[in-house]
């Protein structure tokens, strides 16, 4: 809901922009009012009307691709001002190019000054608004002592120090849920999901913070697997060895340095360019290859009873669920005796999974998948709790696959393939990690060339 507030108070506070320069362009550009003798002729022009109708969509997508709408909650006004800034600038340079150029000025400097107008006349009622908007929702959502948190901690007295650094900051501690070694509360129960939701809604606290002992880093990890589905920020304090091996991202001053583990370090523009070049890759590719997908699935069908398509319960972002759709490649009775990995030779892909699967048009479905936002056209591959489950056993930080989008091909693919085994799974898993610290724009190219090359040499299984 904030977010559908934030973008329709961007696109009012667009429209005021250029009704207000339009004003302003009628009195300071003799050619315009000699050729329309009244403003309110200027104002009923056929060109301000298609900017009317084209530019405030046009500055939406500014809006998206500079981060504004990934994050709506805890907006920092520098930040707010600075993306503010920029995006204006882009918007009033792009529109200066295509429409006021044309203006016929006597002197040259004039251009300049059109410009410095129109983006005046643009930015303070978009950048007033905004302030006005985020102001509302701190002083609508702000709690007493500041954000609520519930710290998650160990039975060391480590709470003791993690509520001193809360007092430091903007966050009041609002309960602290103890843990012994193997994961149970002070009242015996195993810490879940539900325990976790319900002590949430209980205090009514808006984070978590992890404060676990550094010697039992599993329960740590199996407390993160827990937490995502709650789709919280999770934090945690880095010491002084996470400071000089990693990137802390620090923007409150005033607060301490506590690290944003429920989500990837990506900065909130590279995010949604990110969700921008998915929605237009899968778009594309499913127009594509329609007419492929549609051929496969009519040869399914005729060559193996059973559908011709087949979706499965998969684990995505924030531990979510979501159905995963592909072209059949195995029997219908493939899994009748429970989940099995596909291996080499596998009896159950019948002839035409095995081509599909060499050059991976099985999947070509999952296009329809990174459309809807389950997936991603880069990220970790989505696995089933079913093997979620045991795999968290062997090597408890597959927890941190959940920071991102599952991806419909990933590093780990393109490095390592399909895994027939748990064991796979835990070799394959640390090139998706080694993807999550080191993603970007650049890495997913890298990854989508690699994983063409390996189609068009059909050296998939």
């Amino acid at each position: 809901m904030k977010r559908i507030i934030y973008i329709a108070a961007d696109y009012l506070s667009t429209i005021a922009g250029v009704l207000a320069f339009t004003s302003v362009r009628f009195l300071f550009v003799a050619d315009i009012r000699e050729r329309y003798a009244e403003m309110a002729a200027f104002f009923a022009s056929p060109g301000l009307r298609l900017t009317l109708a084209l530019f405030p969509l046009f500055m939406l997508g500014l809006y998206y691709l500079s981060g504004y709408y990934v994050k709506v909650t805890s907006k920092s006004r520098v930040t707010e001002f600075l993306s503010t800034l920029v995006s204006v600038g882009l918007g009033a340079f792009a529109f200066f190019m295509v429409v006021l150029l044309n203006d016929v000025l006597p002197q040259r400097r004039l251009n300049y000054e059109i410009l410095l107008l129109f983006f005046v006349c643009l930015f303070v009622p978009v950048y007033l608004t905004r302030l006005i908007v985020t102001s509302v929702f701190k002083a609508r959502d702000r709690k007493p002592g500041g954000e609520g948190v519930v710290v998650i901690a160990g039975t060391d007295g480590k709470a003791g120090d993690v509520a001193e650094v809360m007092r430091r900051s903007d966050k009041s501690v609002s309960s602290i849920l103890r843990l012994d070694s193997s994961g149970r509360s002070e009242d015996g129960r195993t810490v879940g999901s539900d325990i976790l939701r319900d002590e949430l809604r209980r205090v009514g606290a808006d984070a978590f913070v992890v404060a676990l002992p550094p010697d039992n880093p599993g329960l740590s990890l199996h407390v993160l697997g827990c937490l995502y589905p709650l789709d919280r920020p999770i934090y945690v304090s880095p010491d002084d060895y996470t400071l000089l091996v990693s990137k802390v991202t620090y923007d409150n001053l005033l607060s301490e340095p506590l690290m944003d583990i429920s989500r990837s370090s990506l900065p909130d523009s590279v995010v949604a360019m990110k969700r921008a070049a998915d929605v237009a890759g899968s778009l594309v590719g499913l127009v594509i290859t329609a007419p492929v997908i549609a051929l496969l699935a009519m040869m399914v069908k005729m060559s193996s009873a059973g559908p011709a398509f087949y979706s499965q319960e998969r684990i995505g972002y924030h531990r979510k669920p979501f159905r995963i759709y592909k072209l059949r490649t195995m029997t219908v009775d493939a899994e009748t005796d429970g989940p099995a990995l596909s291996a080499d030779d596998d009896p159950r892909v019948t002839p035409l999974g095995r081509v599909m699967r060499k050059y991976r048009l099985d999947e070509l479905p999952n296009l329809w998948n990174v459309l809807r936002g389950d997936m991603s056209l880069v990220g970790p591959r989505p696995e089933r709790e079913f093997y979620l489950s045991r795999l968290r056993l062997l090597a408890p930080h597959c927890a941190l696959l959940h920071q991102v989008r599952p991806g419909l091909t990933s590093l780990g693919m393109v490095k390592f393939g399909y895994a027939s085994s748990l064991d796979d799974m835990v070799a394959r898993l640390k090139y998706d990690l080694l993807y999550i610290q080191n993603i970007s724009v650049s890495l997913d190219l890298k990854v989508i060339f690699y994983t063409v090359r390996t189609i068009f040499r059909g050296e998939g299984k």
